[in-house]
């Protein structure tokens, strides 16, 4: 119960992320290159402070300052790092131009393809029910979001789908982190030095946004600082296939919050989507669960 909660909660990070995300950008007209470099540069700073307060720790009992500046550069690695800063600027880049129902439906089938993908590589093949709840939750998600669809423009979709394997690198880059706070610090600190050449290009190359798009870059930065460190804590938790599939609730949370936030209704639509959805992930969570007991 506690990891189903503790999954449901980084979930809802993410898509109250994407929220931050799409109102800066589209809201209050801030450029996607300056988004990236302020998200990307407040997040290690955040995680910077957090490490000077001792809320995340070194590893050994040695708790000197530079421990745990060593640590988190040990714990974490440039495949990620690289990954992270890549998802951050191709979300940025297509979610400018990209409606937001099929933007999520391509980078969640993204994620999906390059998780599963990565695993069926390394000899990780899911079972007959996983596909079958993997199935299942996708023909909810597409229920969800096909309604109203309008084909979005390819360079912007191929960015999204960028976006989603580069998530899926940084996912599969953590997996073997032994602190996750560690290496989310480290991730974001080495993401932060492409994030600076991105933010110059941003404040150079792009005009100026509105106001209010600060106060949502910075709520951005401080949802993604945290988000992910529950995001590596958890992953190691799951098999790659599960990881994959439960971040198809990522749309239905965020269709909630729409509903609680900005008084989006819910439709017979949006319950049958979710019941699909929702079906689907437990279906490949209980097999999981009974293939990682023997059964």
């Amino acid at each position: 119960m506690y990891l189903a909660l503790l999954t449901i909660f980084c979930l809802t990070v993410f898509a109250g992320n994407s929220i931050f995300c799409r109102a800066a950008l589209v809201t209050c007209d801030m450029g996607p290159m300056l988004y990236t470099g302020v998200r990307a540069l407040s997040a290690a700073l955040i995680l910077a402070a957090l490490c000077c307060l001792h809320i995340i720790k070194p590893l050994a009992r040695e708790h000197t300052q530079g421990a745990v500046w060593r640590d988190a550069w040990q714990q974490s690695s440039w495949t990620g790092a690289l990954g992270l800063f890549a998802y951050m600027l191709c979300f940025s880049l297509g979610y400018v131009a990209m409606p937001s129902a099929p933007g999520t439906l391509i980078i969640n089938m993204s994620v999906q393809v390059s998780m599963i993908g990565w695993g069926m590589l390394h000899g990780l093949y899911p079972n007959k029910k996983q596909y079958l709840g993997f199935a299942i939750a996708t023909a909810g998600l597409i229920i969800l979001l096909s309604p109203g669809l309008t084909a979005p423009p390819l360079l912007h979709s191929l960015l999204m789908g960028g976006s989603g394997f580069a998530w899926g690198v940084f996912t599969v880059a953590g997996r073997d982190a032994r602190s996750a706070a560690l290496a989310t610090a480290g991730s974001f600190w080495r993401a932060a030095l492409p994030g600076a050449v991105c933010l110059a290009a941003g404040l150079l190359l792009e005009p100026g946004p509105a106001p209010m798009a600060w106060i949502f870059v910075l709520a951005g930065g401080l949802a993604s600082s945290l988000g992910y460190i529950l995001w590596y804590s958890i992953v190691p938790r799951y098999s790659l296939v599960n990881v994959s599939i439960i971040q198809l609730a990522v749309p239905v949370i965020t269709a909630i919050q729409g509903a609680l936030f900005l008084g989006e209704g819910i439709t017979l639509r949006f319950v049958v989507a979710t019941i699909l959805i929702l079906g689907g992930i437990c279906l490949a969570l209980r097999a999981g669960a009974a293939r990682a007991a023997g059964k």
